[in-house]
C-alpha cells in the first residue's frame, strides 16, 4: 500500500511496520510530531524519560527482556550528546537498539543547537544512518533496525528536522534478518574437532559472547 505522508508520519508508520509497539524518550521540537503520530496513529506506546540517556538505557533494557529491538527518540544537539555514555554501554552490551535522533537543518549550519552528530555516534561505538531524503524514509528506518539486529548495536537513525513537513509517497519495507545459525563444522573440519576433543585428557572448552560467538578452542593441559 502506498500513499502520500508527511515524514514525521513516515517515519511514526516505519518504526511500526519494523515491528515497535514501545518507544522510550524524551521530546523536542526536532521529533515531537513524529512522536505523535506514532501514538495517535500507530496505537504505539511512548514512555517519556526524564533524561536522554536514561531513555537509551531504557530501550536496552527492553530490548534485553523482551528479545526485541529497542527504541529510543531524542531531539538534537545537546540532547544527542547527553546520550553518549548511555550509547556506550549499550554498544559495549551489544543491545540492538534504533535511536531515533533529531538533527538541525542542513541549509542552516549555524544552528544554536547544529554539531556534527555522525561524529558523536562514531565515539560511542554506535552505529549511524542517515535518513537521506522524504522519499527514502521506509528504506532508510529498514535498514537501520536490520543494522541494530545483524550488528547487535544501537544504531542511530538521523533525521533533519527540515525533512519532517516535506511530504512522499510512503511503502513499508521490511528488511528480513538471516537468523539460522551459520559456519557449522562439516566433513573433515567436523571430524578434526571430535577427535580432538576424543583424545585430549582433560579439554578445555572457551567459548566467547557477543557477535562472533560461538567461538571455541581445545586445549590438551598436561596432567602435571
Amino acid at each position: 500500500m502506498t500513499a502520500a505522508n508527511y515524514v514525521y508520519q513516515s517515519i511514526a508508520r516505519a518504526t511500526k511496520d519494523n515491528g515497535t509497539t514501545k518507544m522510550f524518550g524524551l521530546m523536542g521540537d526536532a521529533n515531537l510530531f513524529m512522536v505523535d503520530s506514532f501514538v495517535r496513529d500507530c496505537g504505539g506506546d511512548f514512555i517519556p524519560a526524564a533524561h536522554e540517556g536514561s531513555s537509551v538505557l531504557m530501550a536496552a533494557a527492553y530490548a534485553h527482556i523482551s528479545g526485541q529491538v529497542g527504541v529510543a527518540t531524542v531531539t538534537h544537539g545537546p540532547a544527542l550528546t547527553n546520550c553518549a555514555t548511555a550509547l556506550t554501554e549499550a554498544a559495549r552490551a551489544h543491545a540492538p537498539l534504533v535511536i531515533l535522533a533529531g538533527d538541525t537543518p542542513a541549509d542552516n549550519p549555524r544552528h544554536l543547537q547544529s554539531i556534527d552528530q555522525r561524529a558523536v555516534v562514531k565515539v560511542t561505538g554506535a552505529g549511524f544512518v542517515q535518513l537521506r531524503t522524504p522519499e527514502t524514509v521506509a528504506k532508510d528506518v529498514a535498514q537501520a533496525f536490520y543494522r541494530a539486529q545483524v550488528e547487535r548495536r544501537p544504531i542511530v537513525l538521523n533525521m533533519p528536522a527540515d525533512f519532517m513537513w516535506q511530504k512522499a509517497e510512503y511503502s513499508a519495507q521490511v528488511l528480513d534478518v538471516f537468523t539460522t545459525p551459520g559456519g557449522a563444522a562439516e566433513g573433515d573440519l567436523l571430524d578434526n574437532a571430535i577427535g580432538m576433543i576424543a583424545s585430549a585428557r582433560r579439554p578445555l572448552i572457551l567459548a566467547g559472547v557477543g557477535p562472533f560467538m560461538p567461538m571455541i578452542n581445545w586445549c590438551n593441559w598436561p596432567i602435571d
